[in-house]
């Protein structure tokens, strides 16, 4: 955490001021700012690096 404001620095995937909650489904990354970008799911993703989950019969990054 920051020594003058106590703001914790989360790792991706992680958020809130002690850094212990879980992103959003649909969210991941550093401070939960990027948006999942997934065809064939349920639109959520790896909230540390955003690879898709992915739908019976399809793969990919993107479940292209």
């Amino acid at each position: 955490c920051h020594h003058v404001t106590g703001e914790c620095t989360c790792p991706p995937g992680w958020t809130g001021h002690d850094c212990k909650q879980p992103c959003n489904s649909g969210s991941w990354g550093q401070h939960c700012e990027n948006a999942c970008a997934c065809n064939n799911s349920d639109g959520s993703c790896d909230p540390v690096t955003g690879s898709c989950f992915c739908e019976p019969g399809f793969t990919g990054k993107h479940c292209e």
